[in-house]
């Protein structure tokens, strides 16, 4: 069974549209075996630093996007066939819509927008995996999606919508991926604020108070007077409720 790992915290530009292709396999062959994970991280531990892993056996894996995308497809033979060298021409044109600055990726945008001037879908006259991945590209990158959804470029904001109708199982994918991320800040929001504020020369310890002028934030914090040490560094802090001037 192919394995595919995704790091929650990388460039979703970079990400979904993998993640895309390997639920639309999954959902049109019930014969698609292909177990997704998700790891809270921003690059994989493999040479390529990179945010996605294919795994096929014990001695066959791969990390680039377009690898991994264009493995994908050769996996699942169902996408094989017509158009083939179209759609593969579009999966090593989606890194273009990965930059998360608006210049780089204003130019990729533009053409798309003019190859879709006539057309419904990115390749032919049926959805593919050409439309899924340039679709997860523009959904994971938040500068592309924001000038999608102002509908700067009228005809990819009608075939970004039109292919996200026809879909619905694309919204999914996404809420799978953001799940992951949304858990990960409700973690750290349990945990509390971090004390760990790494101060140099600290052997001896530290103490740090508030001065006598009451502010908003002494007000706040004295209502609860705590004394936190770092462990590492055995400073100290001291929230002490100030003293009123006459």
């Amino acid at each position: 069974m192919a394995s595919l790992t995704i790091a929650s915290k990388a460039n979703q530009a970079t990400t979904l549209p993998a993640l895309l292709i390997a639920e639309n396999a999954k959902n049109s062959d019930p014969n698609a075996k292909i177990d997704i994970n998700f790891q809270d991280v921003e690059t994989l531990q493999n040479a390529e630093k990179s945010g996605l892993g294919l795994e096929i056996s014990e001695n066959s894996s791969m990390y680039s996007p377009r690898q991994v995308i264009r493995e994908l497809l050769r996996l699942f033979a169902f996408w094989q066939g017509k158009n083939e060298d179209l759609i593969l021409e579009w999966i090593d044109r989606v890194g273009g819509f990965a930059p998360t600055d608006f210049k780089s990726v204003e130019s990729p945008l533009l053409e798309l927008d003019s190859h879709l001037m006539l057309r419904s879908y990115v390749v032919g006259y049926t959805v593919t995996p050409a439309d899924f991945a340039v679709w997860g590209a523009i959904r994971g990158n938040k500068v592309a999606y924001a000038a999608v959804k102002k509908g700067a470029m009228l005809n990819v904001t009608r075939w970004f919508k039109f292919v996200e109708e026809t879909s619905p199982w694309l919204a999914l994918a996404v809420q799978s991926l953001n799940a992951h991320a949304q858990e990960r800040k409700a973690a750290k929001s349990k945990e509390g604020a971090s004390y760990d504020i790494a101060l140099p020369d600290t052997e001896k310890g530290v103490v740090t108070r508030f001065p006598p002028e009451p502010s908003w934030v002494a007000r706040s914090l004295s209502k609860d007077r705590r004394i936190r040490t770092n462990a590492n560094t055995g400073a100290i802090c001291t929230l002490a409720t100030p003293k009123r001037h006459v």
